[in-house]
């Protein structure tokens, strides 16, 4: 038997969570330096809770509540749930952890690792899932995390890449275990865009390994949202095994592969130096020593408890505050830093083939830095005219008539069902467009989505049944998707001829927009329709609202509370179509 410590964090300790090296590294410096308020932090775990919070908010919390409750009950192995331990101390925590590790257990739930001192980590995996035993007879144990988006690709790479790469490794929650792993070939993970994900598990790989309990490789697993099977699935990744793209130096190409583990190790210790750094600090800078990292505006941080502490310290005009669609990154802002622009005004001023001579081989960690800086720039001299958008065509815009022009615009909830179709129908001898609204303020599952949707779709087949020619008008394609999506679930007639006439009849503005224009901030319906004259009821209108208000339209404490929410969402899903039929009228008149 294994002897673990259950150590506690010492005074003083640098002690990092699974967040840190995933996150933002302005985090852990404002983290660790006493002239920074702390708030918002559990005790020795010094990054903040904001991100995974941030997840739980945005419906992974009941997904996560969900699967956990499909596991317990379909597993056929011993399954121990220590989330019951969590109002305990971290010691005690710890403490049934290790003791449930070393009695073999086939699944752990909320678990609090060990501290690991030496690496400067702490750790509570969703999961720890046993794998095969070790030489000695040890159990090892793979971590696990629940996660509130799709993890699964289908994988486009060619027949010589690799077999590994283009076979996903999946284990089904009743034998969760990596060595009953099945295989789906032409599946894979989707490494580029969930990389903090696997940073994340590497970091409860690395913790498992120092107490005694880690796997013989460092295999870890994701249970997304992804439907490609009937129920959740671990998905197992090794991350020695997959590599993604980072800057290098030393390499001709100026990038080269590191794999997963790699990523995170460097990551890591990156923070670890920004902690020691940070702590120094006594709010003197004559004698301070320097930061190691200044603020740059990125996705975290209008959730980010320390924005009110970062902003202050951002010109008016940088940059990374300014330009906000589709915005240089972290790298690319620091290197134009350090050759000294800062803001828009800078970037503007450069000429940009000199600019590149510098700029390109430090920034070649990512495909399209050369056109990423052109936009950036054009968008740098749009913000200072004061333009909002640029027409890059001459000429009529031709956009399709119809005798009956519909304009439709969907709302879903936080799990992403759909529960509101909402329609604006003008007919050409009519007056006055009419709303029409099919919405079902519950909480749906695929029998009352896939039954409203066939409420909306008898309707609208009942139009395009009676009059010559019928035109539907979207912005975006998120319309046609979910209606494709719904048909493919149902396999139901209405549905499937919905997903065909979407396909042929369905006009997406959103493209013809694009085709036009160029936009400052983007080309979004919100931008455009306010660009156009059109104004919203609601003072906040957002997809992201109209889920909260559908909340409360459902669950409110009071019948008033939730008769408001729901006229707030109808409201707000009308103006939304009207948004969409304004914009089109002035595409035609331009």
């Amino acid at each position: 038997m294994i002897e673990t410590p259950t150590v506690t964090a010492p005074p003083g300790a640098i002690l990092l969570g699974a967040y840190a090296a995933r996150s933002c590294p302005v985090k852990t410096q404002n983290a660790f330096n006493p002239m920074v308020a702390l708030d918002d932090l559990t005790e020795g775990d010094l990054v903040p809770n904001n991100e995974r919070l941030a997840e739980l908010f945005e419906g992974g919390s009941q997904f996560k509540a969900a699967v956990v409750e499909q596991l317990i009950n379909s597993c056929r192995d011993d399954v121990v749930d220590l989330r019951p331990m969590s109002d305990g101390t971290r010691a005690e925590q710890i403490d049934a952890c290790v003791r449930a590790m070393t009695s073999g257990a086939a699944v752990i739930i909320g678990g609090c690792l060990p501290v690991d001192l030496v690496g400067h980590r702490v750790g509570y995996p969703d999961l720890l899932v046993r794998g095969v035993d070790k030489a000695d007879g040890s159990a090892g144990y793979h971590p696990v995390e629940v996660k509130w988006h799709k993890i699964i690709e289908r994988c486009q790479l060619p027949e010589d890449d690799g077999v590994e790469r283009r076979v996903l490794r999946y284990s089904t929650l009743a034998r969760p275990a990596p060595h009953a792993a099945n295989t789906a070939s032409g599946y894979g993970l989707r490494i580029g865009s969930r990389t903090a994900d696997f940073l994340q598990l590497a970091h409860y790989y690395r913790i498992l390994e120092a107490c005694g309990f880690g796997p013989a490789r460092p295999i870890v697993g994701v249970i997304g949202t992804d439907d490609l099977f009937d129920t959740p699935v671990l998905s197992w990744a090794d991350l020695q095994q997959l590599e993604v793209r980072a800057f290098s130096r030393s390499s001709p190409e100026g990038w080269r592969l590191r794999s997963l583990l790699e990523r995170y190790d460097h990551e890591h210790a990156f923070r670890i130096k920004i902690a020691e750094v940070a702590r120094l600090q006594t709010g003197r800078p004559d004698l301070d020593p320097e930061p190691l990292v200044r603020p740059i505006v990125n996705k975290e941080c209008s959730r980010c408890q320390w924005w009110e502490h970062c902003l202050p310290q951002l010109d008016p005009d940088d940059v990374s505050l300014r330009i906000d669609k589709a915005p240089l990154d972290m790298r690319e802002i620091a290197t134009l830093r350090r050759n000294g622009i800062t803001t828009i005004t800078d970037l503007v001023g450069a000429d940009l083939d000199q600019l590149l001579e510098w700029y390109l081989p430090e920034v070649s960690h990512r495909g399209g830095a050369e056109g990423r800086i052109r936009i950036a720039a054009r968008r740098a001299r749009m913000l200072l005219e004061g333009t909002a958008f640029d027409r890059e065509t001459v000429g009529p815009i031709e956009v399709p008539r119809a005798d009956v022009e519909i304009d439709l615009d969907i709302e879903s909830s936080a799990d992403g069902r759909v529960y509101l179709w909402g329609f604006l129908v003008q007919r050409s001898c009519d007056g006055d467009p009419v709303y029409a609204e099919f919405s079902r303020f519950d909480d749906l599952d695929d029998r009352a989505e896939a039954a409203l949707a066939a409420d909306a779709f008898t309707w609208l087949r009942s139009v395009v049944d009676t009059v010559p020619s019928v035109a539907v008008f979207h912005y975006s394609g998120y319309e046609v998707a979910k209606i494709s999506e719904l048909a493919r679930r149902e396999h139901d007639e209405l549905l499937d001829w919905a997903a065909g006439y979407a396909e042929e009849h369905f006009v997406d503005l959103l493209e013809i927009v694009k085709a036009h224009y160029f936009g400052v901030s983007g080309l979004g319906l919100k931008l455009m329709a306010r660009h156009v004259g059109f104004s919203w009821r609601d003072d906040d209108p957002g997809g992201l609202n109209s889920q909260l208000w559908f909340a409360e339209a459902v669950h409110g404490a009071t019948a008033e509370l939730r008769a408001r929410a729901r006229r707030r969402v109808l409201e707000y899903n009308e103006d939304d179509v009207v948004a969409t039929n304004h914009v089109r009228a002035w595409l035609r008149a331009q």
